[in-house]
């Protein structure tokens, strides 16, 4: 049964949320402020929603590593695969969506990376 304790899951959403602010602060485009907190925010719910469904579905058998991949599970390649999602909906829908779909999609890209990582060794 895939039942990690809350305060794992909780402490998975602090540091992705933290990854994510780092990631987009590292590219100078995505530096405001705002940008930075909207897709946080949306890698953090992205990373709860996950979470929830592996354990509605009992998801233990997609938390094995794979080492050809770099060792990633399927667990860890949803978070990111959800991180990207709800990034790139939260900004191309909403702040920046009238800037040009590259930006948008590479800051997803970025909040997407930095949620495989975390949950790659979290």
């Amino acid at each position: 049964m895939y039942a990690p304790p809350p305060w794992l899951i909780a402490l998975g959403a602090i540091i992705t949320a933290i990854a994510v602010a780092g990631a987009l602060y590292a590219w100078a485009w995505s530096r405001d402020r705002r940008r930075i907190a909207i897709a946080t925010a949306a890698a953090v719910v992205a990373f709860l929603v996950w979470r929830a469904a592996l354990i509605i579905a009992n998801g233990a058998n997609l938390d094995v590593d794979y080492p050809v991949l770099l060792g990633l599970s399927f667990e860890d390649i949803g978070s990111g695969v959800m991180a990207f999602l709800f990034v790139a909906l939260a900004l191309g829908l909403g702040l920046d969506r009238l800037e040009p779909a590259h930006r948008v999609i590479t800051s997803a890209g970025l909040a997407g990376a930095a949620a495989i990582l975390v949950d790659r060794f979290v």
